[in-house]
């Protein structure tokens, strides 16, 4: 059986970030000013999202697993203590670039330095979450019910601004399949105020192509009727349960 995944949202969010970030960074051409300040914005958001990861894994994350655990492994949290890290990098050769912004010398190495930066920023991402996935899930597993994840995961995203969480689903879906995100938007109208539901499906809908939509709305129907087949079955056991009769 499948444990409920904590890192599920973020990690996809950062894969989808990730991939958008390296394919619009091939096209970029570095001694076009407007160009280079769109792919800086993208990448200072990637990282702000990382910095976000790390901060949730040490505040919440970490605290939870040390009730249990004498001694619990970093993943995105380590890279806040060391310097010089992937992230410190990358920002460092923003920073040289505009200062030399227009010079020879910035045109002709800012591309080969910044793709070779990001790359590195790249692998650091992925190898984090691989290890948040293989060394910090079974430590939640062994001591957490899926439905106690489930509201710790409640409780960290509700510390986040909500334009914040909005982004962060706009991302996510980008690494989701049809059912995938038929199943978790079932979820989310079950569980948010009409409102908040209303502004994820605004939300939701700038992303997606129309025929992309309409396919996670049949995957939408199909899965309400599946959840409502399993609830009529409950209902024919208990009263097998109850009255020992044949339905």
């Amino acid at each position: 059986m499948r444990r409920f995944n904590i890192f599920q949202t973020s990690h996809s969010a950062l894969r989808a970030q990730l991939l958008d970030a390296s394919l619009q960074l091939q096209f970029t051409n570095f001694t076009k000013p407007q160009q280079v300040q769109h792919r800086f914005d993208q990448v200072i958001e990637l990282v702000l999202a990382c910095q976000r990861q790390a901060e949730e894994e040490s505040r919440y994350i970490i605290p939870a697993l040390l009730v249990f655990e004498k001694k619990v492994p970093e993943c995105f949290a380590a890279s806040q203590q060391v310097r010089n890290s992937p992230l410190d990098r990358i920002l460092d050769h923003m920073l040289v670039f505009d200062k030399e912004a227009g010079s020879d010398r910035a045109n002709k190495w800012a591309g080969v330095l910044f793709r070779a930066s990001f790359r590195k920023l790249s692998d650091w991402v992925i190898q984090a979450m691989q290890r948040q996935e293989e060394m910090l899930n079974p430590l939640l597993w062994k001591h957490y019910s899926d439905d106690a994840l489930y509201m710790l995961q409640l409780r960290i995203e509700g510390k986040q601004p909500l334009s914040e969480w909005l982004e962060l689903c706009s991302w996510m879906i980008k690494d989701m399949d049809d059912e995938d995100i038929a199943i978790w938007l079932n979820s989310m109208e079950s569980g948010l105020p009409a409102p908040v539901f209303e502004l994820l499906l605004e939300k939701i809908l700038g992303q997606l192509p129309l025929l992309k939509w309409d396919m996670v709305e049949e995957r939408k129907r199909e899965e309400r009727r599946r959840e409502e087949w399993k609830k009529e079955e409950w209902k024919r056991e208990e009263w097998k349960k109850e009255y020992g009769v044949v339905l």
